[in-house]
């Protein structure tokens, strides 16, 4: 199964959350039965990388913003729960490594649950606690983590879109305390051999081309707004992938993840077999906090002392994953193989991906030194897109409400 499904509309995601969360307050009194279970453009003519060598010669190139000594193990017993339950978004991906890095020797996998549990480890030494990954996508019938949040009392923190918190706050409050991405993934690529005057996402639109976009999501009301494409352009069609860009000849651009598709068409997919052009839709102008570590409300007071510790720990295990992935990523394809879910993931998606999450600066230090801290200025400019080209209404909100860089440790970064 290539391509991802992730992307949903605000509209839809708001309507389902207030839904799940009705059932989780008239299911939920009882806590000991939780329910189980504006930026310069960057565009680049993506060349898939075949070994880890060829990764390594990129990494080698990418500036050092700050490099800092491994931070020492901290004791987490007694503080943190136990297990330390995270929720992801997705199937494994390498997307996701900063988190699996936290998974130490001796775990076990849960292929029913879909699951991984062993010791929590920071920069490889054990905190005296498990940390539990769980996947999302089809294993939780495609339910936002937000909403799985509050149906389940286990999961600690989880993955969410700062865009999907600002539409569901009223009814499942969650406060983000770390941006394991500095740029969402998510992007548009194209032939560049059919459209050799296409230099970034903004081209497509005078060359009349279609985008092939799956399904509606807020960046496109956004697109709209800003006049960046026409709406006769997007084909909203749910419709696979890679079949309808290899059948349509180069003739129309897709959305997918930046740090997958390209290769996945590139090497994967003999039909296509040559390199896109890609630009990242953060770099359009519409600069989402994508795939945020977001706990409850009330867990990011309740469990300050847990997240001081816990938060710089998986800032580290972000700069220990970008710095040497190969053991984590290791554990991911395992994890592919043996959850058995009908997901796709090989070796040289794994090592494009963090290549390409270097290159683009996806994963890693933004404006700073510092990996994982947000920028209170632009949680406000998204908040105002969103206020201005939704029906979502942001004006009882503060940034500080949505994100908090309290347990922030800005020493860390890459």
């Amino acid at each position: 199964m290539f391509g991802r499904k992730r992307s949903n509309s605000l509209f839809r995601i708001g309507v389902l959350i207030a839904a799940l969360a009705l059932v989780a307050a008239a299911c939920g009194d009882d806590e000991d039965e939780p329910t189980s279970t504006t930026s310069t453009p960057v565009v680049t003519e993506t060349t898939a990388v075949d070994d880890m060598d060829d990764m390594e010669e990129m990494d080698d190139e990418t500036p050092d913003m700050g490099a800092m000594e491994p931070m020492m193990a901290t004791s987490l017993a007694g503080i943190c729960p136990d297990p330390l339950v995270i929720q992801l978004d997705w199937e494994p991906e390498s997307e996701h490594g900063g988190i699996y890095e936290l998974v130490g020797d001796g775990y076990a996998i849960n292929a029913d649950a879909k699951s991984v549990r062993g010791p929590l480890v920071a920069h490889g030494e054990e905190t005296g606690i498990d940390v539990e990954v769980r996947i999302g996508g089809f294993a939780v019938g495609f339910q936002p983590v937000q909403s799985l949040l509050y149906q389940d009392q286990d999961i600690f923190m989880g993955f969410v879109r700062a865009s999907e918190a600002m539409a569901s706050y009223e009814d499942v409050p969650i406060v983000s305390v770390m941006a394991t991405f500095e740029k969402s993934a998510f992007g548009v690529y194209w032939d560049p051999e059919t459209y050799p005057n296409v230099n970034e996402i903004a081209d497509l639109k005078d060359e009349g081309a279609t985008i092939l976009l799956g399904r509606p999501d807020v960046f496109q009301d956004y697109w709209l707004a800003e006049g960046i494409m026409d709406e006769s352009q997007m084909d909203l069609t749910d419709q696979p992938k890679p079949a309808a860009f290899i059948g349509a000849g180069g003739s129309v651009a897709e959305a997918g993840f930046a740090t997958a598709e390209p290769y996945i068409y590139e090497v994967a997919v003999e039909e296509w077999g040559k390199p896109v052009r890609t630009q990242l839709i953060h770099d359009t102008g519409f600069r989402e906090y994508f795939q945020a570590l977001g706990v409850r409300a009330a867990d990011a007071v309740d469990h300050a002392e847990c997240l001081r510790h816990l938060v710089p720990i998986i800032q580290q295990a972000h700069v220990d994953f970008l710095n040497d992935p190969v053991s984590t990523n290791n554990l991911i394809l395992e994890l592919v193989d043996t959850y058995d879910t009908g997901w796709v993931y090989t070796q040289g998606v794994a090592d494009f991906a963090v290549s390409t999450m270097l290159e683009l600066g996806i994963m890693g230090n933004g404006d700073n030194d510092t990996l994982g801290d947000f920028d209170m200025a632009r949680v406000q400019e998204l908040m105002d897109i969103i206020d201005r080209v939704t029906e979502v209404d942001t004006s009882e909100l503060d940034p500080e409400d949505l994100v908090t860089n309290e347990f922030i440790d800005f020493s860390i970064g890459r």
